[in-house]
């Protein structure tokens, strides 16, 4: 029996090495001071471990203070001042190497002789929770949605509201950015304390510093009291940067000062106030372009830009576009809601929505006032909508007939080159005698005799 005990420690010695290193899941250990000793591949394809020794010096986690959070929420009341032994999970978004994904995290407390390790496991569960999400159709903070790519941007917005980093919104004008905002705010430990919106390019230049920063009385012609400052109206839950692209250069400097040592002096006042603020920012613009075309200040962008947030357009979710419009029939039309009727439907669905979900709910207020009947009918619809879509319509079946118009002519060309001998047409394509006649046939050319 002891041979038989030593040759499995041998054979596991040498097979479980290559075994740890190739299971799809990442494993992590580390002593009870956080030193790392030992991590797989796919633990830094996971976490972008690196160089790093300790658990702390993991880029973007704090994976000690996780523990905790995630032993007290699990019912651990001691977990602060004593770590917890037994099995802990929780979900954490990461965001390495440009791509963001959903990490389930377990980890426990395991004992050799007098000593204790750590041991994590880390499994990827992106497309397992979209789709639980997906299932569930819920909707958070008013946001309305079955679209995967949406619903992993509020996944996203939910996993990092905990943390204190800085979120970067992009995405077109209507899409719902000022609501994931708050959704964010609200599910952050901040929520009892002020969500404060500004909008960059509302704010006159002259007076940016004054609507920032605040102004100390008599700092400048009118200012006949102290002027709080939306930095100092934050203080202690979130600001959010609406249109943050429309910043000039020299605001930009001064709001990354401000975000980078969390602290500015009133206009008039040599008094420095420190806050503490979470900044959200938002633009309906590609900032990394506007880097690139130097626009943009690129040490900001990358301040904002620690957990970025993709808001997909409407026309790209077309699962929510029949969802919303009978959404919002429903909240405007009370107990008299109407029905969407099937023209109405294809209508919709046809129509790119430059204007996103703000303009669709502008149709459907307008439609719930002035449909007349149980069923809305397209003459219920505003009229130059409806116009527009048609026009659309229109225009695209004329681009369709003109391709195919431009086909005809190349193919009647071709036959022509070739003297109708249709093996030779075929070989010129790259394509079979048998898809060289079902071509013809669709053109309007199957009667052409061959030679």
């Amino acid at each position: 029996m002891t041979d038989l005990d030593s040759k499995t420690r041998d054979i596991l010695s040498a097979v479980m090495p290559q075994l740890i290193d190739n299971i799809p899941f990442g494993m992590m250990i580390a002593d009870q001071q956080g030193n790392i000793l030992y991590f797989n591949p796919v633990a830094d394809q996971f976490l972008g471990i690196q160089q790093a020794t300790q658990l702390r010096e993991i880029p973007h986690l704090q994976l000690q203070k996780e523990i905790v959070r995630a032993a007290i929420s699990a019912g651990h009341e001691d977990a602060v001042s004593r770590p917890a032994e037994s099995c802990i999970s929780w979900d954490r978004v990461v965001t390495h190497n440009n791509e963001t994904r959903i990490l389930a995290m377990r980890t426990r407390m395991v004992r050799q002789r007098d000593k204790k390790y750590r041991v994590f496991f880390i499994e990827d569960v992106t497309t397992l929770r979209q789709a639980e999400r997906s299932l569930s159709g819920e909707a958070r903070a008013g946001i309305h949605s079955r679209d995967p790519q949406m619903l992993r941007a509020i996944e996203l917005i939910e996993q990092v509201a905990g943390s204190d980093a800085s979120v970067l919104i992009q995405g077109e004008s209507g899409t719902g950015k000022g609501m994931l905002a708050r959704l964010l705010h609200d599910s952050s430990q901040r929520a009892r304390k002020p969500l404060v919106e500004v909008n960059c390019a509302a704010i006159p230049e002259n007076l940016w510093e004054a609507e920032f920063f605040g102004a100390a009385k008599g700092a400048y012609t009118g200012a006949v009291g102290d002027r709080i400052g939306r930095f100092a109206a934050a203080d202690g839950g979130t600001l959010f940067l609406d249109e943050i692209s429309e910043l000039s250069k020299p605001h930009q400097a001064k709001l990354l000062k401000v975000l980078e040592e969390q602290s500015f002096e009133p206009i008039g006042s040599m008094k420095t106030r420190k806050v503490d603020v979470r900044v959200v920012a938002a633009t309906n613009q590609g900032l990394k372009a506007a880097v690139e075309r130097g626009d943009f200040r690129a040490d900001l962008f990358y301040r904002l830009n620690v957990i970025p947030v993709n808001v997909p357009p409407l026309r790209e979710r077309r699962s929510d576009i029949i969802l919303l419009a009978e959404y919002f029939l429903a909240k405007f039309g009370g107990r008299n809601a109407r029905k969407l009727g099937s023209q109405v439907k294809h209508l919709l669905l046809d129509y790119p929505w430059p204007g996103n979900v703000r303009e669709l709910r502008n149709i459907m207020e307008y439609t719930s006032i002035c449909a007349n009947g149980p069923e809305v009918e397209l003459a219920d619809l505003p009229q130059d909508f409806v116009e527009r879509v048609q026009k659309r319509q229109t225009s695209n079946e004329g681009a369709a007939l003109e391709q195919s118009e431009e086909e005809r002519d190349a193919l009647v060309n071709l036959l022509q080159k070739h003297a109708n001998n249709r093996s030779a047409v075929a070989r010129e394509l790259g394509i079979d005698r048998v898809t060289l006649w079902r071509r013809m046939t669709r053109l309007g050319l199957s009667n052409v005799s061959e030679v």
